[in-house]
């Protein structure tokens, strides 16, 4: 088994036990409920608004390329992704603000 297998066996499973459904909105248009790992406060920023969480997805399971200005939406909240850091295994953590 290759190392980008046993990564993405591992993102399935860290999914099945931490993960959530979620409602994925792409800039673009659509929406997809997929299963991702929610972290409402993840760290501490500079500026304002001072706080921002993170979202771990897999990116097979989007609708589309993640990309700035997307929306999630988890428990009725909606956020907005402002940067997205993937990885070559087919997963990606985005970082999510709320959205005003």
């Amino acid at each position: 088994m290759s190392f980008a297998e046993s990564a993405a066996r591992v993102d399935e499973a860290c999914l099945r036990v931490f993960g959530r459904e979620v409602l994925y909105l792409p800039e673009a248009g659509g929406q997809a409920a997929v299963r991702a790992v929610f972290q409402p406060a993840r760290e501490a920023e500079d500026a304002s608004p001072g706080v921002y969480a993170v979202l771990f997805v897999r990116l097979a399971d989007l609708p589309a390329s993640p990309v700035r200005g997307d929306e999630v939406e988890i428990e009725g909240v909606r956020y907005k992704v402002f940067d997205i850091e993937a990885d070559a295994e087919g997963a990606a953590v985005l970082r999510l603000r709320k959205a005003s």
